[in-house]
């Protein structure tokens, strides 16, 4: 137990409220506008899927103010809902959730989650995210004789740096019943385009290749300017110079998302408290029909307007 406790996952601030909160919200549209469909006799089943769903929770430190505080100003842990127990508190509810955690102190404490539902179809899976999805799409319930074709999702990936694979992506898209709410890791990605051409290693080229699932990233984000050699000399040589910031990156991160789901929406940006764009916030479907990507446009709306989703810009 006393590891399980020492397991708190500690992060984030307003900005992830907002992320949190976007999600949910949608989470509510999503299970209120599929409740009788296809019909109300033999409606979808529903899923919630958190692909790195932490402890189920998670601790804030907050100042404490007020008359009736102990000790106004002095600063408090805090333990707040995470995406998993905000998911289960949707109501119409989700049928099945999922909640997949790789870390072994975190996932002990997710387990507490599923005990303290014991009602709810939840099931609690240790394992790297990207491995556990396909098996979650691709045995069980999801496949289950004479109702696959009534399974539909929503997916959360709020991943830990960058650590989503462009397969998965690829992946989720192809099942065409999977909502999926991607935190893409902006700051993070700009963090790996070196100013530097120089600088881009093995490391940061794989990493880069992973995020945008290719490698044409080096054309967009580097341009070749030629320079003389010397006063006497003319003779052009290249040299990169790196022509990025959050907003091209994030043009380019939705142009590459474009080519593998049939909806893209506008990103929502999640912004630490000293303004720096840390994350762009998508919902992503890969599926075809139009009546249901219209839908999902109607959802999404009101998470664009409420918390701020931005029009990309043009190309430069």
């Amino acid at each position: 137990m006393a590891d399980v406790e020492r397991a708190e996952h500690t992060f984030g601030g307003g900005w992830t409220e907002i992320k949190l909160n976007a999600v949910s919200d949608y989470l509510n549209f999503y299970t209120r506008a599929l409740q009788s469909s296809p019909s109300p006799t033999n409606p979808f089943e529903t899923w919630y899927i958190d692909a790195f769903a932490g402890t189920g929770d998670r601790t804030i430190e907050s100042k404490s103010v007020g008359l009736f505080s102990p000790e106004p100003g002095v600063m408090e842990r805090v333990r707040l809902e995470g995406s998993a127990r905000r998911a289960i508190a949707i109501d119409p509810p989700f049928r099945h959730f999922v909640f997949i955690e790789k870390d072994p102190q975190r996932f002990a404490a997710l387990e507490r989650v599923k005990s303290d539902f014991p009602n709810r179809d939840i099931r609690c899976v240790p394992g790297d995210a990207n491995d556990e999805l396909r098996k979650v799409f691709s045995n069980g319930l999801w496949t289950q004789p004479g109702r696959s074709g009534l399974q539909r999702a929503v997916v959360f990936l709020d991943p830990y740096g960058m650590s989503v694979r462009w397969d998965t992506l690829r992946y989720l898209a192809n099942t065409q019943r999977a909502d999926v709410w991607y935190l893409f890791p902006l700051h993070a990605a700009l963090r790996q385009l070196s100013h530097d051409h120089a600088a881009l290693d093995a490391g940061k080229r794989a990493s880069l290749n992973e995020v945008f699932g290719t490698p044409d990233w080096e054309q967009h984000f580097y341009k070749y300017t030629p320079k003389p050699s010397d006063l006497f000399d003319f003779a052009a040589t290249s040299t990169p110079n790196r022509s990025a910031d959050p907003d091209k990156v994030e043009k380019f991160a939705a142009e590459r998302l474009r080519t593998i789901f049939s909806f893209v929406s506008e990103p929502i940006p999640i912004l630490t408290r000293h303004k720096l764009r840390q994350f762009s916030l998508f919902l992503l479907s890969g599926n075809p029909n139009e009546r249901a990507v219209s839908l999902i446009k109607r959802g999404v709306a009101a998470q664009i307007k409420k918390f701020g989703g931005r029009t990309l810009p043009s190309s430069r």
